[in-house]
């Protein structure tokens, strides 16, 4: 093999890797916002959001988390209505 097919099989390798990154990420920003807000902030902002997509594959949090934070919000809401409730 000589070094164009090492250097081919090597950029196609980050390709790959790059382009799973940016799969997670865009798998996690629709979960984490609104559908109609992330396909208007693809379309309008394409290279900030596809940075910020690279780094929410890379950094952001798992389903799990999002849905632990999820439901401790709603909790924390839930008694902050019933705290007002009772004031009432």
């Amino acid at each position: 093999m000589n070094d164009d097919g090492i250097i081919l099989i090597i950029v196609l390798l980050i390709t790959a890797l790059v382009i799973g990154i940016l799969w997670k990420g865009a798998v996690k920003i629709f979960y984490k916002y609104n559908t109609l807000l992330v396909i208007a902030y693809i379309v309008f902002l394409s290279p900030i959001a596809f940075c910020h997509i690279l780094l929410l594959g890379l950094f952001g949090d798992t389903k799990e988390q999002m849905i632990l934070k999820k439901a401790k919000e709603q909790a924390k809401f839930d008694k902050m209505v019933e705290n007002e409730k009772e004031t009432l």
